[in-house]
């Protein structure tokens, strides 16, 4: 436990200890602490038109294009994010995708309405270890409480890396309650 007198000697003592694999690591996550910190000081708040949300402003996702039915956000890859295997975990790709799909439906949709995810049907086709990747979504169909959209992500070396299929749902003050 760190005493709150002494946080950083503290630190300092526990880094000296790690192995190189875990310091590793540990650097990784203090570069996306460290872009969060970046973020938040151009990033007024999460509702923010530049900011894609509190987990995706983490992870430095960054919106090119949304609205008029599709998106394009992007990713630079850090191996912070690394499953056990050495490649980048799924559930970076996910929320990627996920975040893509959101950009895609949410700015044609009428004001005070939002959207959430109801399911993302993802498939991984390549590993991926560094580098940027871009999650393109397209809104296949706009119903009135449900949107359904299609993704597909590439690496920066133009690989299909993942393809998607999702739904939305549609939310208005009366559906709400």
């Amino acid at each position: 436990m760190i005493d709150s007198g002494q946080p950083v000697e503290e630190l300092r003592a526990e880094v000296e200890s790690l192995s190189e694999e875990r310091a590793r690591t540990l650097l990784g996550w203090l570069r996306v602490m460290k872009r969060a910190r970046e973020a938040g000081a151009t990033v007024a708040s999460a509702q923010s038109p530049q900011s894609v949300g509190p987990l995706g402003d983490l992870l430095g996702i960054v919106t090119e294009r949304r609205g008029g039915g599709g998106s394009r956000l992007r990713l630079i890859v850090d191996p912070a994010w690394h499953n056990p295997n050495g490649v980048l975990h799924g559930g970076v790709i996910y929320t990627l995708i996920d975040y893509s799909m959101g950009a895609a439906v949410q700015p044609d949709l009428s004001e005070g309405e939002h959207c959430a995810t109801i399911e993302v049907k993802v498939s991984y086709l390549t590993p991926v270890r560094d580098g940027t990747l871009w999650a393109e979504t397209q809104v296949v169909k706009q119903g009135r409480t449900i949107a359904f959209t299609e993704s597909k992500v590439w690496d920066h070396n133009a690989r299909l890396v993942a393809t998607a299929s999702g739904s939305m749902f549609v939310f208005r003050e009366s559906n709400e309650r």
